[in-house]
């Protein structure tokens, strides 16, 4: 990979997917890939240069974008399919969409194998353990009641709840303190970590908060919403700067 000194580094950022409304009075609904803006500028305000990725992707077009980009997102968005671990579906499961899983967990598998910064958010934490064989809560509520609110009802750029982060970790040499308040959101969570991940960071209650490889650059994901609060949180300034300067300096 070739070193792109003084040039923004391009860093890929999947997109989620939602039904549109009809082209005319006799068509259907049809898809459309989005994703949130606050990706996109919290990785401009890093230094980054942000490309949006459809989910619509294939072996071969994934090997091409990936060989381009420099580092990768993985987004927020619904839940994965409780197959792709191994389990039937509980009472607890929200929405699938399983062409956007295909895109995710083969994008993230391909990534890691080429040792190029990623950095999972959210749903993006739980595509990269899935990926590389670990598995989920399908629920936290239903299967771990005594767990605290990870759903709180409050704006994004809100932080709800700590995180206590591991002494040793690449997370804690980022964010350089023991606990930090974050904005979590989510009502699935990491269960069983990946051969060849690690726990960096955990919720009071236990709950995986953040995962990362340390055999890799930059392979990062944390469980809450960073590009929800990165215009007056340092902590999240420090996360998409730190995969930026990873995408910008190659070994």
């Amino acid at each position: 990979m070739r070193t792109r000194k003084n040039v923004c580094p391009l860093i890929g950022i999947t997109c989620s997917r939602v039904t549109g409304g009809a082209w005319g009075a006799y068509s259907l609904g049809h898809f459309m890939d989005y994703t949130f803006s606050d990706y996109s500028q919290a990785i401009l305000n890093a230094g980054g240069a942000p490309v949006i990725l459809p989910a619509a992707q294939d072996p071969k077009s994934l090997e091409r974008i990936l060989g381009a980009v420099e580092g990768l997102i993985l987004s927020g968005g619904p839940d994965i399919h409780p197959r792709r671990y191994g389990e039937e579906p509980l009472a607890g499961l929200g929405e699938v969409d399983e062409t956007l899983d295909r895109m995710e967990i083969l994008a993230a598998e391909m990534a890691v194998a080429r040792d190029l910064p990623v950095l999972g958010i959210c749903r993006g934490v739980q595509a990269l353990n899935v990926a590389l064989g670990g598995s989920l809560y399908q629920d936290i509520a239903s299967q771990l009641p005594d767990s605290i609110c990870h759903t709180p009802k409050s704006d994004k750029a809100v932080n709800t709840h700590t995180v206590r982060i591991e002494a040793g970790s690449h997370l804690r040499r980022i964010m350089g303190k023991q606990e930090i308040w974050v904005n979590g959101k989510h009502h699935q969570a990491v269960k069983d970590p990946a051969p060849g991940l690690r726990v960096a960071a955990r919720a009071r209650d236990g709950v995986v908060e953040a995962l990362e490889h340390p055999g890799r650059r930059f392979v990062i994901g944390v469980q809450w919403h960073p590009e929800g609060t990165w215009r007056d949180d340092a902590f999240s300034q420090k996360l998409f700067r730190s995969l930026v300067k990873a995408a910008a300096n190659p070994a």
